[in-house]
């Protein structure tokens, strides 16, 4: 099993657009008048070749919504989605992810990596306001996914 460390903000929809996020409504409605994961096709396209891959968030939304809210939102990528990583750090829940499991091959997409130590060979770093529509990003994780360990 392959697993994609996943951030939402910033690399399914921009992360200006997230920014306008009010708790008060139900996190579908905000979901769809602020046209969130609105770029999460493109992840599925990209993994459609590839069923071994799986998705764990470490983005803030799993502090906001539980998994099943969460796997609600992401569309296509549902089926793909198993969980979230613990609280803490962004690194050190994925890290304790990846080492519960004994993963060897994953990679993490994310838009900030200023919460990463430097010269992480699996982080691909996601421009805030094109995440996965940057056709570098699309090229890095195309990369990582033809390479079966």
């Amino acid at each position: 099993m392959r697993v994609l460390f996943l951030e939402f903000d910033g690399v399914l929809h921009p992360a200006s657009a997230a920014y306008r996020f009010a708790p008060g409504n139900s996190l579908r409605q905000s979901v769809l008048a602020l046209w969130l994961f609105r770029w999460a096709w493109i992840l599925d396209e990209l993994l459609l070749p590839h069923p071994d891959i799986r998705i764990v968030t470490h983005s803030n939304w799993r502090l906001l919504a539980s998994d099943e809210e969460l796997k609600g939102v992401l569309g296509p990528l549902a089926r793909r989605f198993v969980g979230t990583t613990p609280h803490g750090t962004k690194w050190s829940s994925i890290l304790a992810i990846a080492q519960l499991n004994e993963l060897h091959d994953y990679r993490i997409l994310d838009a900030w990596p200023e919460v990463f130590p430097p010269d992480i060979p699996e982080l691909i770093v996601c421009d805030t306001e094109a995440g996965l529509q940057d056709l570098r990003v699309q090229s890095q994780l195309a990369s990582w996914l033809k390479c079966v360990v």
